[in-house]
Parts: C-alpha cells; sequence; structure tokens
C-alpha cells in the first residue's frame, strides 16, 4: 500500500514531470499548479487517506463516486478528504464505471484545488504504475551520481592547502546554506555563503534569532551524544552537527570537537542531507588531526616537567601560569589515574608505561586527554600507556574524587608542591609519589590523596601483592591445621610487636613465658628462618599486616 512507499526527493519528481512521461490522451481536467510525487496509489476506498502518505497520485475508477447504493459518496466530501491528506493529484480512469469525469467532481477539484487528470479506458492503471517506477529508478540513480560526485568534490577540497574553508565554499554552494564551522570551545573558525534573511524572519527580530543559534550552538557543544540539533524558523531551520572524536578501544564516551551550524531556507533534501554527512565525517577527520596537534605540545611539555630533573624553573613557572587553572595561591598537585573498570596490572603500576603494547596513539587519547583536562581544570595532561597525569591545583576532594569516579577513573594524587614550587625535580618526586600510591587506589576501587595515606614503606605494596606475600611466606604455618595455624600467627603477631620480649609477649597473650619461647621457635623450625634476625622480623611484621 502508499504507506509503504520509499522517500522520494523533492523537487525533481513532480506532477508535471511525471505527466510528460504518459501518453498525450491523458487530459489533464484541473490544474492546481505543480507539486512534489512521491508515490503512486490506485485505490476505489470511499476513503482511502488512512493508507496513504503525503504528496502521492491518487488513481481510481470512480466507484466510491457510484450515485447507486444506499448510501452514494458525496465528490465535495471525497475531494476535501483528498486535500487534507496532502494528495497532489487525483487520476480518474473511465470504464468500467464512467465513461466520463463526473462534473461534480471536476467542480470540487476547482473549488478545493486538486490536480485532476482524465486516464483513458487504454492505459491501465498497473501501466502507470509501472512508468513511475522506471522514472524513479532514473531519479535515484541520478541521485547516486550526484552524491558520488560531491563527495569526490569534498574529498578534492580536503587534500587543498585551505581544507575547512574549500569544503565549506564547496559544500555551501551544493545546499544554498549559511555555514559556520565552530571550535569545541564555541569559537567561531570558519564561515561560506551568506546568511538569507528569509531563514531568520520568522523571529521578531534579528537579535531573537542570534539567540536562537547561540542556544543551539551551545546544546550542541554541551550534549555527550552524537546528536543532530534542529530549530524550526517560520521559513527555513538551523541545524547543527556535532563534529565527536570517535571512540576509542577501551570504550570511553566521545568528546565533541566542535559543530558544524547550517542555517537553511529550507529543510535539506535525503540527497542534500546524505552529502552533509559526508562532510561532517571529513570534518571531524580535521579537527581529530588538528587537535592531536595543539594537544601534543602541552602534553609533551606537561612530560619534561613530570619526568626531568633539570627543567628551567622560569620555563616551567611561564608553563604553569598559562596552562593550570584554578586560584595561584592554591598548591600544585600531580594527579596519575586509570580506567576503573580496567584490570590492573600490579607489576606496570609500579614501573614506566609509556610503551605498553596496544597503549593508544595520537587520535585515541584525544577523548581521555581533553577529558582530563575538564576534570582538573588544567592543559598539562599527558596520556601514558594506560595511565593519565595532570598538573593540578584543584583540591582532592571528596566532591573531585566522585566526579572523577562518575568519569570512569580511579586516581591518585600526590601532596601539595611544597610552597608552589617549580623547581627541578619536584614535580617528578610528586609523579613517584601518586604514581606508588595507584595500585592501592585500583585495588580499592577508590581514588587516594597522599594527604590520607603519608608515604611509608608499608604503603608501597600493593594489597593483593601483600596478600600474595604473606601467603607465601607464612603458609609453612597452616601445616598443623587452621587452629594451630591462628594460634602460631596470635603469637608471632605480639612477639614482634613486644620487641621480642619474652615477659611482655607472654603478657599480651596470656601464656607462659616458657610457652611463647616453645611457640617461637617451633614458628623458627616451620618457615625455616632464623626470628633473632632483624630483616627477617621486619619481613614477618610486613607479612603479618596482610593476614
Amino acid at each position: 500500500m502508499g504507506s509503504n512507499a520509499p522517500d522520494v526527493e523533492s523537487p525533481s519528481l513532480t506532477v508535471s514531470s511525471f505527466l510528460s512521461q504518459l501518453p498525450e490522451d491523458v487530459r489533464v481536467l484541473h490544474d492546481a499548479g505543480d507539486q512534489l510525487l512521491r508515490w503512486v496509489e490506485p485505490s476505489d476506498l470511499a476513503d482511502p487517506t488512512p493508507y496513504l502518505v503525503d504528496h502521492e497520485l491518487l488513481l481510481t475508477s470512480g466507484l466510491p463516486l457510484r450515485n447507486s447504493g444506499p448510501d452514494p459518496i458525496d465528490a465535495d466530501a471525497f475531494v476535501r478528504r483528498l486535500v487534507a491528506a496532502q494528495v497532489s493529484a487525483l487520476g480518474f480512469g473511465l470504464e468500467p464505471y464512467f465513461s466520463q469525469v463526473p462534473e461534480e467532481l471536476v467542480e470540487a477539484c476547482s473549488r478545493h484545488g486538486l490536480t485532476l487528470w482524465e486516464i483513458p479506458h487504454s492505459l491501465p492503471f498497473a501501466a502507470i504504475g509501472l512508468a513511475f517506477s522506471r522514472l524513479l529508478e532514473s531519479e535515484n540513480a541520478r541521485r547516486l551520481r550526484d552524491v558520488a560526485d560531491m563527495s569526490r568534490q569534498l574529498l578534492r577540497s580536503v587534500l587543498g592547502e585551505r581544507p575547512e574553508q574549500d569544503l565549506l565554499d564547496a559544500l555551501s554552494r551544493r545546499v544554498g546554506a549559511r555555514l559556520e564551522l565552530y571550535g569545541a570551545r564555541g569559537q567561531l573558525r570558519f564561515t561560506a555563503g551568506a546568511r538569507s534573511k528569509g531563514a531568520l524572519s520568522g523571529h521578531s527580530s534579528a537579535h531573537a534569532a542570534e539567540d536562537a543559534v547561540a542556544e543551539l550552538l551551545s546544546t550542541t557543544l554541551a550534549s555527550s551524544a552524537p546528536r543532530v540539533e534542529h530549530r524550526g524558523l517560520e521559513t527555513g531551520e538551523v541545524v547543527a552537527f556535532p563534529l565527536r572524536s570517535g571512540r576509542p578501544r577501551n570504550r570511553m564516551p566521545e568528546t565533541t570537537l566542535g559543530a558544524l551550524l547550517l542555517v537553511l531556507p529550507r529543510a535539506l533534501s535525503p540527497t542534500e542531507h546524505s552529502i552533509v554527512t559526508t562532510a561532517v565525517g571529513l570534518l571531524e577527520v580535521l579537527a581529530r588531526q588538528r587537535t592531536a596537534g595543539d594537544l601534543s605540545p602541552s602534553q609533551l611539555a606537561t612530560a619534561l616537567l613530570l619526568g626531568s630533573d633539570a627543567f628551567p624553573r622560569q620555563l616551567a613557572e611561564k608553563l604553569l601560569a598559562e596552562g593550570v587553572g584554578g586560584p595561584r595561591r592554591a598548591p600544585l598537585r600531580v594527579v596519575v589515574g586509570a580506567r576503573a573498570e580496567r584490570e590492573p596490572d600490579r607489576q606496570s603500576d609500579r614501573q614506566e608505561t609509556s610503551r605498553q603494547e596496544g597503549s593508544p596513539d595520537g587520535l585515541e587519547a584525544i577523548p581521555e586527554v581533553l577529558q582530563w583536562r575538564r576534570l582538573w581544570d588544567t592543559k598539562l595532561v599527558v596520556h601514558e600507556g594506560q595511565h593519565l597525569f595532570a598538573l593540578t591545583r584543584v583540591h582532592p576532594s571528596e566532591e573531585s574524587f566522585a566526579t572523577t569516579r562518575k568519569a570512569g577513573y580511579v586516581v591518585a594524587v600526590s601532596s601539595a608542591a611544597r610552597d608552589g614550587s617549580a623547581a627541578a625535580g619536584s614535580f617528578s618526586e610528586l609523579r613517584e609519589q601518586a604514581l606508588a600510591l595507584l595500585p592501592r587506589a585500583l585495588d580499592e576501587g577508590r581514588s587516594i590523596s597522599a594527604d590520607e595515606a603519608p608515604p611509608s614503606f608499608l604503603g608501597l605494596l600493593a594489597p593483593e601483592a601483600g596478600r600474595l606475600l604473606a601467603r607465601e611466606l607464612l603458609g609453612p604455618l597452616s601445616e598443623g591445621g587452621a587452629a594451630r595455624a591462628e594460634l602460631l600467627l596470635r603469637v608471632l603477631r605480639a612477639w614482634l610487636g613486644a620487641n621480642g620480649s619474652w615477659d611482655a609477649s607472654a603478657s599480651a597473650l596470656g601464656l607462659h613465658r616458657n610457652s611463647v619461647r616453645r611457640h617461637i621457635s617451633v614458628i623458627s623450625d616451620l618457615l625455616g628462618k632464623d626470628l633473632q634476625d632483624a630483616g627477617v622480623r621486619a619481613e614477618l611484621w610486613l607479612a603479618l599486616q596482610f593476614v
């Protein structure tokens, strides 16, 4: 039925263009003006409108209009329903019910503005449908050639010296629109085409129209979804296409790198929409390359600040002043983080990871670097392997940790730089401090600040690794069963806690000092270690912290 008709594009297929493809004996009894023609539908229903799409040619043999029967159909009401359903033309077939078109139908079409054709009995409705299908197929082929030709032209523009400007110029000429290309912060970068006064005349004033455009742009740049935004005007519309960063291998959310805004005097046709979509894809590639290039110097500067002990102080202070937001009196800190959902490699968390196999390239790192810039209010962010580092003045509060967690990261934050120092080596020390805390943060699934976890040798050992070490070192104590192992561990902990004092440990355990001596001797034999050795005692004490 007509409801399944394809979407045919305006303005090529119209009532008059189709009429020119039909035999000359098709008579026009009333011409209501040329209109878009989407489909051809034969029907002899009294009310076919529920089954029609807009702008169809309806073919009828006049069966609903016969005067015979208890309830004949009124021609005027029949035509009014067709006009309300946006039927483009009515084709009335002669025979078998009528030898000529009823006069009341001609008058009704003239009165309500509906084009009316007289179809001779020698021209079957099926032949009309086939003729339209051939015309539609030819039109679809033309549209595909048009899209292919325009795509090649856009590609040639991208390869030129002014890729973005040349692309906008070519696209503006093709779709007849004013184009505006914006960056991620809403700055206007390039324009093409003159803004049509008619496209904005539906607003009470030019100021109101500009406000609508600004609101649309703001919505597009702030959106986390790749959604095309529309704002309808009385004589046109404004459309905004976001330029997205692309989804990297770790499946983190995309980032908006800018927007292409079109001010149109009319809605885009399907072919024009396909061409604009192609242009948006090319602009996204250019935006990713440009953003990767823009981010490279700041990432290099961050890596040098965090890793060099001989970075010039004057240059460091200049980079910090230009690159780190927040109050200048707020102390500087180093933040290191990783995606919360990844399975951490404990060994690599204690080592350099910038050369790990499979780490994202410059383009894939764009979304995360941009996201961290916003999270930590700084331009000094660098992506190294599976880690991100930032120099920031943001205080490591519950609020900042919650925001970071919502973005999908677990982080470790160093203590504050001494007196806001940019002295050589100070940031590399803070980097190592934060990096040492990260395994614990990942293991516990929460962000950690060095302020709440003062540095200690115990803190350098990740909980998972500590438990593994404790099981390996103290495992022989469980050979006599769980109850005996629990007793020996309790005795060992009390004895080490009392610095090897027999009386103090016996008092703490409620045992005789000789019993404590005997248990310690058994522990020494089972472990095969000399418990009088200070190094052995320190190792056992650390292991007990993970039991």
